[in-house]
């Protein structure tokens, strides 16, 4: 069908998600990239407009997919790297450290984003991905709140 195509094209990120080896972490790269190339404010703009076609595909992908949060689906982990860096200086180290925080926060999952996850509704599959952005973003903020780009500097990174 075609509507399958459409909610699988978005869903895997144009088909990002059927690369071999963890696809969330492609995924992820993907929305690093985004963000990374994309001049503010369309950053935001395209983060709200992706997250409109994530929420859409959601539960047309549980259906197309027959399964609860298809592993191919990373719409879910683009929206989220993509509001992990949101609003933060463009930096090699901005980036590294977002890319290492939302990935861990998106495979240990915890409270509550793994509560979140174990809710039924098909639109948390985009969710606690969200929330695991939100998670980095705070964990980054934190950081230079703290003074961690001047320590970096001082060690010589």
């Amino acid at each position: 069908m075609k509507s399958d195509r459409v909610v699988k094209t978005i869903g895997t990120f144009f088909y990002v998600g059927y690369l071999p080896w963890a696809p969330g972490t492609w995924g992820s790269l993907a929305g690093l990239l985004i963000a990374w190339f994309s001049p503010e404010p369309a950053r935001t703009l395209l983060l709200v407009l992706m997250c409109a076609a994530g929420f859409y595909a959601c539960p047309r992908a549980v259906a197309a997919y027959k399964a609860k949060d298809p592993s191919v689906f990373v719409m879910d982990e683009v929206c989220g790297m993509m509001l992990g860096i949101l609003w933060l200086p463009r930096s090699i180290w901005v980036a590294l450290a977002g890319f290492l925080l939302f990935r861990f926060f998106d495979v240990v999952k915890p409270w509550p984003i793994s509560w979140i996850q174990k809710k039924e509704s098909p639109s948390c599959i985009l969710w606690d991905d969200l929330l695991a952005g939100v998670f980095t973003n705070l964990v980054l903020r934190a950081g230079f709140f703290l003074g961690a780009p001047t320590l970096f500097a001082r060690l010589g990174f």
